[in-house]
């Protein structure tokens, strides 16, 4: 997994955007972007800030042999979703879920609900496909 992937993915899950983490590095989000887009790669003081922010080492970063242990859910992007829009759907769905099931406003009996819905429409969609 290359260094750019693997801040993807550090940031995703951090909630951090992209131009406060350059900003909280010391770089400016254009040489940001050019280690995101894999035409730079950061050296030095900037490398070590970057990976001690991500709470990662720089070796870690650099070694692009070194994987990332993926979420279910990452996986499930990675695997699934082709365009940055698809991701970014499927990442507000999930989310989405996951707050409905853990918030505690539905009642188990609720949730139990939704969990059907959820099989229903796969279901669906799976016979609408053969």
């Amino acid at each position: 997994m290359q260094m750019n992937e693997k801040i993807e993915i550090l940031l995703a899950r951090k909630r951090i955007r992209k131009t406060d983490f350059a900003e909280s590095v010391g770089v400016t989000y254009r040489a940001f972007a050019n280690y995101m887009n894999g035409s730079r790669k950061p050296r030095g003081k900037i490398l070590s800030k970057i990976a001690e922010e991500l709470e990662l080492t720089p070796e870690f970063l650099l070694n692009d042999d070194k994987e990332l242990e993926l979420t279910i859910e990452e996986r499930f992007i990675k695997r699934t979703c082709r365009s940055e829009h698809d991701k970014a759907a499927a990442m507000q769905f999930l989310t989405e879920t996951r707050g409905l099931f853990a918030g505690n406003s539905f009642s188990e009996e609720d949730k139990e609900a939704l969990f059907q819905c959820l099989i229903e429409i796969y279901n669906d969609c799976k016979k609408n496909k053969a």
